[in-house]
């Protein structure tokens, strides 16, 4: 599904790859130059990769340097004057905001929804095709209850599949991600899941440990009957992936079910920004997810770096950008009426001389 007429906008991906400008408008280019630095979250690292290249090859006098050291350390870095923008994994609070206005002047810093960051359900059995999981099946997976792939409780909502007579081996990240926060809260949803939302998975016996959210796709990739929640991105056409459900039919996930969900979320417009929230239920959209989030100064300390923060963040939600991040990096973009407030907020950036 398109939410956006794209034949321009895939045109000027087109340019940008050959080094062509002119497709963003605004800012006359000979006025945008300089480096940026921006500290963050590792969610957005391919994101921002994506958005950098074809904003750099757009406006040639312009680069961006990004160290995905987590979202507390971006908000901390923007408070500091190490960084220019922030990285988050969710809207900034109230509290967040005071720690900027020595920084970013009397009224803080700014969030805004940048990205959707799908994760899905990865399978290695070739056996399983098409298979569907519930919550409640899911949350028996991962708290250890169900362990063969043929159990009675998977079978009984797969009965046109032979399933197969394996052991299921949940494997899960022990670092806190907002990934594992995402996947807790999608569980959370059905009483089956007694642990709670949680930026940790619970220990459980039979669960497959790796360090890092990173590290997942190889481990099941090498683990028999694996199982483990992934973005989109590291998934891609590696795995085979569960059909969910959010309250409808059974969804399989892919960038236009996540699209389609996107659409539906909820848009607030608050004195810390936008904030986005993909919604709780959904029949044909696929609704798990991470939203990504980056913090502006509303005031930089001269024009020349005011223009270049505010170049960088009208890129990001142009038209020209969320294509380059679901094409290139696998993301969804919140929905047009969080792009379109958003920004609203983008073009109040200034300076403070």
């Amino acid at each position: 599904m398109r939410n956006r007429s794209t034949g321009g906008v895939l045109a000027c991906i087109l340019l940008l790859g050959i080094g062509v400008t002119g497709c963003s408008g605004g800012t006359p280019v000979s006025d945008v130059r300089g480096s940026l630095t921006a500290i963050g979250t590792p969610v957005q690292k391919g994101p921002i990769e994506a958005w950098s290249n074809a904003w750099s090859k757009e406006l040639t006098a312009t680069s961006l340097n990004y160290s995905p050291d987590g979202s507390d350390v971006g908000l901390r870095a923007l408070a500091t004057r190490q960084a220019y923008f922030a990285a988050l994994d969710g809207p900034l609070t109230p509290e967040q905001q005071n720690q900027t206005k020595d920084v970013c002047g009397p009224a803080g810093a700014f969030s805004v929804p940048v990205s959707v960051t799908s994760i899905g359900v990865a399978l290695n059995n070739p056996s399983l095709r098409n298979v569907k999981l519930t919550r409640e099946v899911l949350a028996g997976i991962f708290s250890g209850s169900i362990t063969r792939w043929d159990a009675r409780e998977i079978a009984d909502i797969n009965p046109d599949i032979t399933l197969p007579s394996d052991d299921i081996a949940p494997i899960v990240a022990t670092e806190p991600s907002v990934e594992t926060e995402a996947a807790t809260k999608y569980l959370s949803a059905d009483p089956a899941w007694t642990s709670g939302v949680s930026a940790t998975w619970p220990k459980t016996g039979n669960a497959v440990t790796v360090k890092k959210h990173s590290d997942l796709a190889d481990k099941v990739d090498k683990t028999p009957g694996g199982i483990a929640f992934m973005d989109l991105g590291s998934i891609g056409s590696r795995f085979e992936t569960a059909l969910l459900s959010f309250g409808g039919g059974y969804v399989r996930m892919s960038k236009d079910s996540a699209a389609v969900a996107a659409q539906e979320g909820t848009t607030r417009t608050l004195p810390t920004g936008v904030e986005f929230t993909l919604p709780e239920t959904s029949n044909q959209g696929y609704a798990l997810g991470v939203v990504g989030y980056q913090a502006f100064c509303g005031k930089y300390s001269n024009h020349q770096l005011s223009t270049l923060v505010k170049s960088w963040g009208t890129f990001v939600l142009s038209s020209d950008g969320q294509v380059s991040s679901t094409y290139f990096a696998s993301v969804a973009s919140p929905s047009e009426e969080a792009i379109r407030e958003s920004k609203k907020l983008i073009d109040t950036i200034g300076d403070a001389q």
